[in-house]
């Protein structure tokens, strides 16, 4: 998810940052995170389960499988 930052020093010294434009979520923008591996996936790969007293999303079926 890093993208590459150029910097360059200017003429009073000082340091500056530039970053790419754009995002890192690709497609419409419809993401949320699993708990547990906290990659970022469309609604419809994840699943909701009771965890620690709390309603999460996790990966459907799990982590280890998906990409």
């Amino acid at each position: 998810m890093s993208k590459d930052t150029v910097t360059a020093v200017r003429e009073d010294g000082l340091r500056y940052s530039s970053k790419v434009g754009g995002s890192p979520f690709l497609g419409s923008g419809h993401t949320r995170s699993c708990f547990k591996c906290g990659k970022h996936r469309a609604p419809a790969s994840l699943q909701s389960i009771r965890l620690l007293g709390r309603n999460e999303v996790v990966c459907k079926p799990s982590c280890k499988t998906l990409p």
